[in-house]
């Protein structure tokens, strides 16, 4: 269910962070383990509510010298990754500028490392 003002309306767009939303995102969001370098949060948004599903890339991929190839690169050891994260909903929140998505809220989380 989205969350409205006390008068009813959507949340207007406003581009807010507060650290509660890094913990209630930590504590609301589930991590699915779709590909060994690729994760799918999911959760409820903290402050409008609306269900996101937000992708996160555990391996990167960085050009070789001189632009000759490409080579896939990966932490030397597992680490804990601080992931920002930000509103993508589809939903209406008032004053949004064009071209842009959810509410305007954003925070970080911490994934916790896979034990090796």
């Amino acid at each position: 269910m989205a969350a409205s003002t006390p008068t009813g309306e959507p949340l207007p767009y406003l581009e807010i962070t507060d650290e509660d939303y890094g913990r209630r995102a930590a504590s609301e969001f589930t991590v699915d383990e779709v590909r060994s370098d690729t994760l799918i949060l999911r959760g409820p948004c903290p402050r409008c509510r609306a269900s996101l599903e937000i992708p996160v890339v555990t391996t990167i991929v960085h050009r070789g010298f001189f632009g000759r190839r490409l080579r896939r690169v990966e932490p030397p050891q597992p680490a804990d990754q601080v992931e920002p994260m930000m509103c993508m909903c589809e939903d209406d929140h008032p004053n949004r500028p064009d071209r842009r998505y959810g509410c305007g809220a954003y925070w970080t989380v911490i994934i916790p490392a896979r034990p090796s």
